[in-house]
């Protein structure tokens, strides 16, 4: 990967983040389907790809803020803005690890 000459750190952050959120995110995405469609894939791969991708097209929806009216930021106090950025640091946190360990089943 190269860099422009004179490029400050601001722009090569744009210019990866643009990759990260276009190849990066359709890359990810096929690698989720493939997983899904290979029969040879363990079932807990497979588990884990669906789940990722059923949240990605929203027909799954988190627990912690199923029910609740969601608030506009600039409706919040302080306080509730600090709440909501913990609640979604905890749910990128998660997203990131395995929800069960590859080499189990739900029948072990």
């Amino acid at each position: 990967m190269s860099t422009e000459d004179n490029e400050t750190p601001e722009q090569l952050f744009e210019r990866v983040d643009r990759r990260l959120r276009t190849e990066g995110l359709e890359s990810a995405v096929n690698g989720l389907i493939r997983v899904c469609k290979d029969e040879k894939s363990p079932a807990p791969a497979v588990a884990t790809a669906g789940v990722a991708l059923l949240r990605a097209n929203g027909v799954l929806v988190d627990r912690s803020s199923a029910g609740k009216k969601s608030k506009d930021p600039s409706e919040m106090s302080g306080d509730e803005l600090q709440a909501e950025i913990d609640r979604l640091k905890r749910a990128a946190r998660e997203a990131e690890e395995p929800s069960f360990d590859a080499g189990s089943s739900a029948f072990d």
